[in-house]
């Protein structure tokens, strides 16, 4: 990737969540912003103020641009608190525009970039806008509320020049079929995944014991719930109260250690601190089956960094969407979503073959490594930048 035309392009991404923040969007974003880096001539990150964010901006590679956010910018519903937020920073936006000779804009959230557009494109008509949507919640998903109704309204309205839908494993399919009615042109574009970080340990030590990991942070839509209500139902089935089920950032989480208790497999589940770099990995490389039991997204990080350790995964494939990255009994098991007797069946399985562990994990690393490299990813966001401008 030594295009030298993409040195022409300057970037001005601009996010509503940037660390200290935590989340699979999040890193995602930090991530592709240190990945194109050295391919781009500039690249400037506007965010919002955070406290303690000025530990992690000095240690950043890119610079990074803060602004405070006033109390009536919190509003706590995005598609208001988006609105008077854009009002409140858009000339400093612009004025980084002009001082920068920005020619890309990148933004990391729909609704957001739908009231900065206007203003921008009413002060440069020739910068380019692009949009990314991380994934895309689906109508029953009460979460979203009012913000989800308004934002499918807004988002045509005021078009970018391009949409990137990161597939995550949610349905998308609303979202395509919004921008194709308005003929507001789109590309898929996947996590991208550090293999030579995220790897399977050089001198693993073969261990009877026998762990599931449930790696994302136990929050509703990932559905922690259910993954206990499977692993007490696998637990009947082996009889051996040996196998644990590990939750990840789940040690300060009083409903999940209330309902192991209640379920009478408080000895059988760990609760672990937030973890990052190595302990994370050691982690991953220690279990034996990592899990998704998301009914609206699966194929986010958590599970694509567990498959780049070499380890099998079973998952609920969210409306058929896992299976672009996983091939069932091969690198991995999908599970209709919901079939709980199925997801246990299929734990009982891998429980009782470590052999088949051990096929599915090293299929798994190795489709990753083909589909899912930061260098595939990077070529293919150049590549669009370099089309549209």
């Amino acid at each position: 990737m030594s295009d030298k035309n993409h040195k022409s392009f300057s970037v001005l991404r601009i996010v509503w969540e940037f660390p200290p923040k935590i989340g699979g969007s999040v890193t995602h974003i930090s991530e592709l912003s240190r990945k194109i880096d050295p391919f781009l001539q500039k690249q400037i990150i506007f965010a919002p103020y955070i406290e303690g964010c000025e530990a992690f901006d000095k240690t950043f590679p890119i610079q990074v641009i803060r602004q405070k956010i006033p109390k009536f910018c919190d509003f706590g519903v995005p598609i208001i608190q988006n609105m008077f937020y854009s009002f409140y920073v858009i000339k400093t936006v612009l004025q980084i525009i002009k001082d920068n000779n920005i020619n890309i804009i990148h933004f990391h959230s729909p609704i957001l970039a739908s009231y900065f557009i206007p203003h921008i494109r009413a002060y440069d008509k020739h910068v380019k806008i692009f949009v990314m949507a991380h994934g895309w919640p689906g109508k029953k998903d009460e979460r979203f509320g009012i913000s989800y109704y308004f934002g499918n309204k807004l988002i045509p309205l005021f078009p970018p020049n391009k949409y990137f839908i990161l597939n995550d494993g949610s349905q998308i399919c609303e979202l395509q079929s919004i921008l194709n009615k308005k003929n507001i042109p789109w590309d898929i574009v996947y996590h991208g995944i550090d293999t030579d970080l995220f790897k399977p340990a050089e001198n693993s030590i073969s261990s009877n014991s026998f762990n599931v990991l449930f790696p994302h942070r136990p929050i509703p839509i990932k559905r922690p719930d259910i993954a206990m209500n499977i692993f007490k139902k696998f637990l009947n089935r082996i009889n051996d109260y040996s196998v644990s089920l590990l939750y990840l950032s789940a040690s300060q989480s009083e409903e999940l250690i209330e309902l192991a208790r209640k379920e009478g497999i408080e000895n059988n589940v760990q609760f672990l601190n937030e973890l990052s770099g190595d302990e994370l990995i050691n982690c991953i490389n220690n279990s034996s089956v990592v899990i998704g039991t998301s009914m609206n997204s699966n194929n986010g990080r958590a599970i694509q960094e567990a498959m780049a350790c070499e380890k099998p995964v079973i998952v609920f494939d969210n409306n058929g969407n896992m299976s672009n990255l996983i091939e069932n009994m091969e690198n991995g098991i999908l599970i209709d979503s919901g079939n709980i007797d199925d997801f246990v069946e299929s734990l009982v399985l891998l429980y009782n073959k470590p052999d088949l562990r051990l096929k599915m994990g090293r299929n798994a690393r190795k489709t990753i490594i083909e589909k899912r490299s930061w260098e595939k990813r990077i070529k293919k966001e150049l590549s669009i930048y370099q089309k549209t401008v």
